[in-house]
């Protein structure tokens, strides 16, 4: 399972004709999302900027917010490939306070515009990075990652920060696009564990309109107590629904509803979130078969 801007979207959104996604997948790229002067102090009373912090990440950083390379960073499609982008850059930025095993970090989602982004996605030109840093004892960049893997890329819901736990916070982000009829939707749960980004959990959500295949998908996370581990379980749940077809359809098949459920628990030896979840494979594969 763990495989996976602008002006004008929440408008495109009101002319999808699959429901459900239009309230889970919008927020980040309907407004104008530089929210920071590069000028301005990250907190009050310091003197370091964000500026200050961008700096580590584009080296030849402008006071305009343009510059013409990055360090190398992850993509979340290609963990272990670390590749710079280069060319006229051109960026904005919003910051985010979190809770990382008990540590306060800084994260920023950049939006970065660039001819040598992504080349050869449907995307090309663009990408929206996190990037992490610890403010104490000393400011450092911690992590950067590229999280886009479609046209549309956000936090699900509008919900910038998932409670883990009272030390620790996760994002769920996602990317979508959509076709006549059809919408599809790559989920991503995300944390940060020793100062690196790291996933909980992937969902592909595949959503369709017509005769036989008015299906409409809605995931949910929780977070669940793990006593003597490192981090909390996380439980996550998709509803299928597939509406009862309208009059008119040459077979009109019935509705119903199902629901499937999958449950990670962090794995210390491994570093990471794990689960074996039958139910979310057989869910993933329902997705696939119905795309050809």
């Amino acid at each position: 399972m763990n495989s996976i801007k602008l002006k004008g979207f929440a408008a495109l959104f009101l002319l999808l004709t699959v429901g459900s996604l239009q309230a889970q997948a919008r927020g980040s790229g309907d407004e104008i999302l530089q929210s920071e002067d590069l000028k301005n102090p990250v907190q009050s009373g310091s003197k370091t900027t964000y500026f200050d912090l961008l700096r580590q990440m584009f080296p030849d950083l402008q006071t305009d917010a343009t510059a013409h390379r990055t360090i190398p960073f992850r993509s979340i499609s290609e963990l272990r490939k670390r590749e710079a982008v280069t060319g006229d850059i051109k960026f904005d930025f919003k910051p985010y306070q979190f809770k990382s095993d008990g540590k306060h970090l800084l994260m920023l989602w950049i939006e970065l515009r660039a001819d040598d982004a992504n080349v050869g996605t449907p995307y090309e030109g663009e990408a929206d990075v996190l990037a992490v840093f610890q403010m104490e004892p000393n400011v450092k960049l911690l992590d950067v990652m590229d999280v886009k893997t479609d046209r549309f890329t956000g936090f699900l819901e509008d919900r910038p920060l998932f409670h883990l736990d009272a030390r620790s916070d996760a994002f769920i982000i996602y990317s979508t696009h959509w076709n006549a009829g059809e919408s599809y939707l790559s989920v991503e749960m995300l944390f940060v564990d020793a100062g690196r980004f790291k996933s909980i959990t992937s969902l592909f959500i595949y959503e369709t309109k017509g005769c036989g295949a008015n299906f409409t998908e809605k995931p949910d996370f929780r977070a669940v107590a793990d006593p003597g581990r490192k981090y909390p379980k996380v439980l996550v749940r998709v509803k299928l629904r597939k509406d009862a077809d309208e009059e008119g359809c040459e077979h009109p098949s019935r509705g119903f509803t199902r629901f499937y459920r999958g449950l990670y628990r962090w794995n210390a030896s491994k570093g990471g979130y794990a689960s074996g979840s039958r139910q979310l494979d057989q869910l993933e594969k329902f997705n696939r078969k119905r795309l050809y």
